[in-house]
């Protein structure tokens, strides 16, 4: 695990890949020194929750919330390393979570807070809004800290060291998942904070990535899903990690 203070009472905590993938874990922690208070963005799997966990506790943090990018279990098993915490998540939740279980049997992953377009929270010194992102999954949201950061969720995914990892959507989403893209390069200059992969602070680096994205799903719906990968990524300037994530049209 790296801990990486990115401002004043906000941290990155980086984690490797697991093993035979690219992609890394990168879960966010805001600091609430007045209250010794901390809030976490995803939680991983239950091994990075619990290290997250152990590191706050040596620094005297009692953590108190969780806000959920999207319902996927590699952000939100975490939870069932942590404490009894408040849980934020879109109004959507259900249309991920469901897909694995009851809700008797997933209890420990319903959000206590519904989290949309229209609510904002605070947190010590820190506000959070929320922006809807579908596409990657259905409640797929974007978080907004001090209109200076923004947590992209799985919208946008490196590896560790920066190199990009193929966008995953299903066919009938990809429109949704272009329009959130789209959304998010209405944030550029923000600090984009990835829940798999590095930091993207630079303008021209959010949108190549961002552009890349796109016309990787514009292809994609051009040639309904039959396209190889030279095909669907003809006119990206970069190439991409976890070609097997290629979207295909399963009727084919």
């Amino acid at each position: 695990m790296t801990r990486i203070e990115l401002a004043p009472g906000v941290v990155q905590y980086q984690f490797p890949p697991r093993e035979d993938k690219h992609y890394g874990f990168s879960l966010v922690v805001l600091l609430n020194e007045e209250s010794r208070s901390a809030l976490l963005i995803d939680t991983g799997y239950e091994e990075h929750a619990a290290a997250v966990l152990a590191d706050l506790v040596t620094m005297d943090y009692a953590l108190k919330v969780a806000v959920i990018s999207h319902f996927h279990p590699d952000h939100i098993l975490g939870l069932q390393a942590l404490p009894k915490i408040d849980i934020i998540g879109s109004p959507k939740w259900e249309e991920t979570l469901l897909h694995y279980g009851t809700i008797e049997e997933l209890k420990t992953f319903v959000p206590t807070q519904i989290a949309s377009r229209d609510t904002g929270i605070n947190f010590g010194r820190f506000h959070l809004d929320f922006r809807p992102a579908a596409g990657h999954a259905p409640c797929s949201q974007y978080t907004i800290i001090d209109n200076a950061f923004i947590h992209v969720a799985d919208n946008v995914m490196t590896s560790n060291d920066g190199q990009d990892i193929l966008p995953w959507a299903e066919l009938d989403t990809i429109s949704e998942h272009i329009a959130s893209l789209e959304l998010l390069s209405d944030y550029k200059g923000y600090t984009f904070l990835l829940s798999h992969g590095c930091v993207l602070a630079d303008q021209q680096l959010q949108m190549e990535a961002i552009e890349n994205r796109v016309r990787y799903f514009q292809n994609v719906l051009t040639g309904k899903g039959s396209f190889s990968y030279e095909q669907a990524t003809q006119g990206c300037t970069r190439e991409f990690l976890h070609q097997e994530w290629l979207v295909r049209n399963e009727d084919d």
